[in-house]
């Protein structure tokens, strides 16, 4: 029995970590119930952005008969409330724990369709761009809380037609683009972008706009810039934030959660070595032998 016990204990702490989630980027609750969060807001046109807004020194172009907000529009003057300043207190750090993770497989850029694994921190060259037409598929595999993590340590730019596909329980809310220089998203078509933008060196933008001026899109994920984040036309921001995180959830996930593949090897070797312990065992009690006949 005590064996037993022993054998499951070296099963378990093999195992575990293969199934375990341990990416994180760190936004807590004063983060998530903002969908956007600056050290500048813009809007030119009629965005819809869901969530809180705040902004550290000017928020123009959001209200009556402009962008508007499903959450509080925090005023600027005399200065940005506590919670603003807690959101982007919180944002920084956020942003520089995901951008100081180490161990990223290493991308060569977004010039063509690629598929990411949930659950894996990358990284892409700086002064990525995209090229139009490519699909980016995040893949779950079956867990519908794993998280993608994307380092950009310059600026990063989406300037042609992507679609993102998100298949195996992969979910918006679990993307991440952690972005070190300006993070622009200005292609010649309508887009949905899947994931949050977190732009946070000093000086880092955000714009989102359209070659011909009239970007029509939507961000599924919050939108966060340690700088100026400028909005054109119709640019809806969905945020983070659990009430919208629901509503944009993808379909249940038929398939059953699997385990990673460092994860299979673990059983088939344990379970393969328990078997021979076992049958070892029972050929010197004189349970089982092998005879020649």
């Amino acid at each position: 029995m005590r064996q037993n016990l022993i054998w499951l204990i070296v099963f378990l702490a093999a195992v575990a970590p293969a199934f375990a989630n341990t990416l994180s980027v760190g936004l807590n609750d004063s983060d998530v119930s903002f969908g956007f969060v600056a050290g500048t807001i813009s809007n030119t046109g009629t965005s819809v952005i869901n969530g809180n807004v705040g902004a550290i020194t000017t928020i123009t172009g959001l209200g009556a008969g402009a962008g508007t907000a499903t959450g509080t529009v925090y005023p600027t003057s005399p200065s940005a409330p506590a919670v603003v300043t807690a959101a982007y207190t919180d944002f920084e750090h956020a942003w520089s724990t995901a951008m100081n993770l180490t161990g990223a497989t290493a991308l060569t850029g977004l010039s063509t369709s690629q598929t990411l694994l949930g659950n894996t921190l990358y990284s892409l060259p700086a002064g990525t761009s995209s090229t139009t037409g490519i699909t980016l598929t995040f893949n779950a595999q079956h867990d519908v809380n794993a998280i993608f993590i994307i380092q950009a340590p310059g600026n990063l730019t989406f300037n042609g037609a992507v679609t993102f596909n998100l298949i195996n329980g992969a979910n918006p809310d679990n993307i991440f683009w952690i972005v070190g220089g300006d993070a622009t998203i200005s292609p010649s078509a309508v887009i949905t972008f899947d994931g949050s933008i977190l732009a946070g060196s000093t000086g880092s933008t955000v714009t989102m706009s359209h070659t011909a001026g009239t970007f029509s899109g939507t961000i599924n994920g919050c939108v966060f810039s340690n700088a100026t984040t400028t909005l054109a036309a119709a640019t809806d921001i969905n945020g983070c934030d659990a009430s919208s995180r629901f509503a944009r959830r993808p379909a249940a996930d038929p398939g059953a959660p699997e385990p990673g593949s460092s994860a299979l090897v673990s059983l088939g070797c344990l379970l393969g070595g328990m078997l021979a312990w076992r049958r070892s065992r029972s050929i010197r009690s004189g349970g089982g032998s092998v005879s020649a006949n």
